[in-house]
């Protein structure tokens, strides 16, 4: 504002805002349909904390707003801001990503004053991602036995950790665990862990990790697994049936066509189980 004091002579105040610096990432990743979380920072000024957060288009369209009737249409009911200011986190939440959301989206905010406040580095362009990310599982062995147990992870990457992706296993499980991890990205890694037990039967099996992002999009990765019986475990079967079979067999006194000295025929029988050779014995 200018203010008269003398024929000809105007005194001016120029109000000049002062630039802080925000660290936005200038690129980030959204999958079309989900969530994403922008991450942003700001310094914290304790003597004099920002009010008011707003997030808009480079045109000024706001896209987020404490008060909605601020925001345009288009982004209304869609955005919120996580973090919060007196923390200096101003990270944004826009869900349903459209395929047309691209931005740039910058940062500003305000004080008690009104007065709007930019910051340097504060516009983030978003680049679509029409499918999720891949699941990765973790090594598995090339064999197991029947009965034992394994322990095995699925991981998968986003950018919505406020609706992170949800799991789901091919195999009935002992115990599950889900871990969120942040990276400085702002990239978040999601990870199931199960243990489960191997199902009895010879043959190669398929082992199923599937990951559903926020959206209902889901992705699956399939790993291999051989489950075998041991060997000892069938010949211990063997045995045993064998046994009982040659037992029944000299405890009826009924058969009359038993060849002599049973005892004899007895330990024979079991020599060819033990064995496991087939030969005439007398």
């Amino acid at each position: 504002p200018c203010t008269y004091v003398f024929p000809f002579l105007f005194v001016c105040h120029v109000t000049l805002s002062t630039y802080l610096a925000a660290d936005v990432p200038f690129r980030f990743s959204a999958l079309t349909g989900s969530c994403v979380v922008i991450p942003c920072s700001i310094p914290y000024q304790e003597d004099e904390p920002f009010t008011r957060g707003i997030w808009s288009k480079r045109n000024n369209d706001i896209i987020y707003h404490n008060g909605q009737t601020f925001v345009v249409d288009h982004f209304k009911g869609r955005t919120r801001m996580l973090g919060d200011l007196n923390e200096g986190n101003c990270s944004l939440e826009i869900d349903d990503i459209k395929p047309f959301d691209n931005g740039p989206f910058c940062f500003h905010a305000e004080r008690h004053d009104k007065e709007r406040y930019r910051f340097n580095n504060s516009c983030v362009f978003i680049v679509m991602k029409a499918s999720p990310d891949k699941p990765m599982m973790t090594s598995v062995p090339a064999e197991v036995d029947a009965g034992s147990t394994i322990t095995v992870s699925c991981s998968v990457t986003h950018t919505c950790p406020s609706h992170p992706p949800v799991f789901s296993w091919s195999v009935p499980h002992l115990t599950s665990e889900v871990t969120h991890t942040w990276t400085p990205q702002g990239i978040w890694e999601t990870t199931s862990t199960i243990t489960f037990m191997a199902a009895g039967g010879d043959g190669v099996k398929n082992l199923t990790c599937t990951a559903i992002s926020w959206g209902g999009k889901p992705i699956s990765f399939v790993g291999l697994i051989s489950c075998t019986l041991k060997s000892l475990m069938s010949c211990n079967l063997f045995y045993l049936k064998s046994f009982l079979f040659i037992e029944m067999s000299r405890r009826n006194p009924e058969d009359r066509e038993r060849p002599p000295r049973p005892e004899k025929r007895y330990v024979s029988r079991l020599l060819v189980l033990k064995t496991g050779q087939i030969q005439e014995t007398k």
